[in-house]
């Protein structure tokens, strides 16, 4: 039996299931991410949305850092939240509900 390095894995799964590289790279990612949020959302019970957007970003910092989910998606996921960031933001500062 041949030894797998944490990079070579979805090359791996893609070569087993016939699928391309990059759809390995997005199901293993979506199972890493699950695997670490799924247990961090019970625990907290909703009492602190905080705690799972900083695990959220931490997964997702993992995944981009093994190769298995590219840097764009990281910077889009930051976008989108400052985006929200900031419309929730002005609607405090406005008085709107």
């Amino acid at each position: 039996m041949q030894s797998v390095s944490l990079e070579d894995i979805p090359a791996a799964l893609a070569d087993l299931w016939g699928i391309t590289e990059a759809s390995a790279q997005i199901l293993l990612s979506i199972v890493v991410i699950l695997a670490v949020l799924l247990p961090v959302m019970y625990l907290s019970k909703g009492s602190s949305e905080m705690i799972i957007i900083i695990m959220t970003f931490i997964t997702i910092s993992f995944l981009v850092g093994i190769g298995w989910l590219p840097f764009w998606i990281l910077i889009a996921i930051v976008s989108v939240m400052a985006i929200a960031w900031a419309f929730l933001g002005s609607k405090v500062v406005v008085g709107a509900n």
